[in-house]
């Protein structure tokens, strides 16, 4: 890297210029008055406070395909990149005032190449356009980990009568990727990640512990990624690491490896998908004087792998009705632990230290679109919301620890989008085992939640928040009892000593985005609020009842940058579990955001304490 370059990221990474906005303009006016260099300073800051300038019609709902259907059928000539800058905004492109920070974003990060935007997109030279395929397209490159946001465009000017050019319209995200995950006196944690090495798509990662407390005091973990390896969609990953979380109590004491391989069903007209992980891990005492001789030791190995293809995919291409898709797969997942820790009763069933081998297949049936809109999750950038449903159903054979079972479950999501752009979601999820001809471990959640249409107070834009559900295990066996430190239950609830059988949950969140930029970050200050009933899970240990959790903060992102949202939130709990405070304040980095994208998502049996997939909103 030339020395200039690490200069310059230096300075970022001291945090100087996360997009510290000291506005230059593309023009400079020749009458303006001389300044001297504190006088630009003062000038810089001054100026440094930007707002958004969209407006209210940029953040409306609209269908992905509106703009694209008049050019339909016309044969593709050209496909073109254009990649914008940091100083420019895809959603916002009226605001193109160049900043100091982002003239040093500019300078030290390295464009996404040609190759590595084109192995991304489905349509072809010389082949008739498809506004469905290309909508599909657009939506996929937003879920690059690398690509902030992008549009398809289509240049008929140039063309004959007959024919297009296609511009692949994107915008990174900033390849340099700091993390700090302490600096106090006896512990510290620092990484660096680039997410987009040199422009090629590929991912490195790297990340440091230093703890007092430790035996080495040192550890690492480190990665590697490639996105769309060959143009075949199929993305790979290797890590490795000595800091690694736990599954007791998540201390950074477990040795992983880690090999995985996805290709994720890019697109509705696309026939394949499926995955490839293998793995192992082992925790390792290295908190001698914390542990005593309580530690939680265990090893285990993994494979995981599955594969499904789209039935008439194709067929459906180039017709004008939005068929119901059939997508069927299978799974083949071994989770074997070579090491238990004598803490675990050996015939206890816990699926955090059980073994569990399976044999899963599904058929998914769904009809989606999407609509584009911003200000759910993001902070002004284009998302994608689903409207349609999904439907899948699973059935196989499951084995956890001695327990083989036959099992069949169901998942069904329903989503919506009204025309005043209010968007809501009802989701379904139940599974049941088949044991000596009795059904155990019969679990279900429903639910339904939903975010308002976009309300402007003032300048700012406000969003309310609605869920609700409902969760029950019926004779449970083996399956984990209903908790509420999770997703599902109340937030920054982090004891689990309540659990139950049955499961009822409410949630509330009003946020509001703010106009005003500060050194490019958006704020968005909000209030929550969580309801939680347990029933009686009748172990005699655990508690039950009715918890809540109350609340408030403010959340702070740069779109520009890869990592995800800064939360500060403040929360009271009126009922407190020992071990637990009553009033908290916590401070979350790299929270991600976003609607699952994914149109179909590999079998699996039913999940009651977690969204993994990210289908409940």
């Amino acid at each position: 890297m030339p020395a200039r370059n690490i200069y310059l990221m230096c300075l970022l990474l001291a945090g100087f210029t996360f997009s510290c906005p000291c506005r230059l303009y593309a023009q400079q006016d020749s009458t303006a008055p001389k300044r001297t260099f504190l006088g630009k300073l003062f000038y810089g800051l001054k100026t440094s406070f930007g707002r958004d300038t969209s407006g209210r019609r940029e953040s409306v709902t609209v269908l992905n395909t509106k703009t694209l259907l008049p050019y339909e059928g016309k044969i593709i000539r050209h496909i073109k990149t254009e990649q914008l800058g940091f100083e420019r905004s895809i959603s916002d492109s009226s605001n193109n005032i160049i900043y100091f920070g982002t003239r040093m974003l500019n300078a030290v990060h390295v464009k996404s190449r040609d190759k590595t935007i084109l192995r991304n997109v489905y349509l072809k030279e010389g082949e008739p356009f498809n506004p469905y395929l290309a909508a599909d397209n657009e939506r996929f490159f937003r879920t690059i980990g690398f690509i902030q946001d992008s549009r398809i465009l289509v240049d008929s000017s140039s063309s004959g009568k007959d024919s297009v050019d296609i511009i692949i319209v994107t915008k990174d995200l900033f390849a340099y990727s700091p993390s700090i995950g302490g600096l106090g006196p006896s512990r510290q944690q620092f990484g660096l990640t680039n997410i987009n090495f040199s422009g090629t798509g590929q991912r490195l990662s790297f990340a440091m512990l230093h703890d007092t407390r430790r035996d080495p005091g040192f550890g690492f973990e480190a990665g590697y990624a490639y996105n769309n390896i060959g143009g075949s969609f199929v993305n790979g990953a290797l890590n490795f690491g000595k800091i690694s979380n736990n599954i007791y109590d998540r201390r950074e004491d477990e040795e992983s490896f880690l090999l995985d391989f996805t290709r994720p069903l890019v697109s509705q007209y696309k026939r394949f998908a499926g995955g490839l992980s293998v793995g192992k891990a082992r925790s390792l005492n290295r908190y001698p004087n914390f542990y005593g001789g309580d530690f939680y030791r265990y090893e285990y190995g993994m494979v995981d792998a599955w594969g499904g293809y789209n039935l008439g995919a194709r067929k459906y291409l180039n017709d004008h009705v939005l068929h119901v898709k059939k997508f069927v797969a299978m799974r083949y997942f071994n989770y074997h632990f070579f090491e238990t820790p004598y803490q675990v009763e050996a015939t206890k069933y816990d699926q955090r230290f059980n073994s569990r081998q399976g044999i899963l297949a599904s058929l998914t049936l769904f009809r989606q679109y999407y609509y584009k809109t911003r200000y759910i999750y993001g902070f002004g950038i284009t998302e994608d919301v689903p409207a349609g449903f999904n439907v899948s159903l699973t059935a196989g054979w499951y084995k956890q620890l001695d327990l083989s079972r036959p099992y069949a479950g169901v998942d069904l999501y329903r989503y919506w989008i009204s025309n005043k752009s209010d968007i809501a979601g009802m989701f379904v999820r139940s599974g049941a085992f088949l044991h000596n001809g009795s059904l155990e471990d019969v679990g279900i959640i429903a639910g339904a939640s939903i975010f308002s249409r976009i309300m402007h107070i003032g300048n700012a834009r406000v969003r309310q928040y609605f869920r609700g559900s409902y969760s029950s295990i019926v004779n449970r066996v083996a399956l984990n009892p209903l908790r509420i430190n999770n997703s599902l239950g109340i937030r920054n609830f982090d004891s689990d000593l309540a659990s139950g059988n049955t499961r009822l949950a409410l949630r509330s969140e009003t946020f509001i985005f703010l106009e005003q930029k500060y050194f490019g970050f958006r704020l968005a200050p909000f209030a929550a609020g969580d309801l939680t009933w347990l029933s009686n899970s009748k172990t005699g240990t655990d508690e039950y009842g009715l918890f809540a959790g109350l609340g408030g903060g403010i959340r702070v992102r740069n779109e520009n940058l890869e990592f995800g949202t800064f939360e500060l939130r403040g929360i009271f709990l009126p009922r407190r579990l020992p071990g637990d405070n009553r009033f908290k304040i916590s401070l979350a980095v790299n929270l991600q955001f976003r609607y699952n994208s994914s149109y179909v998502s590999k079998p699996d049996i039913v999940e009651l304490n977690s969204d993994v997939t990210g289908d409940i909103y």
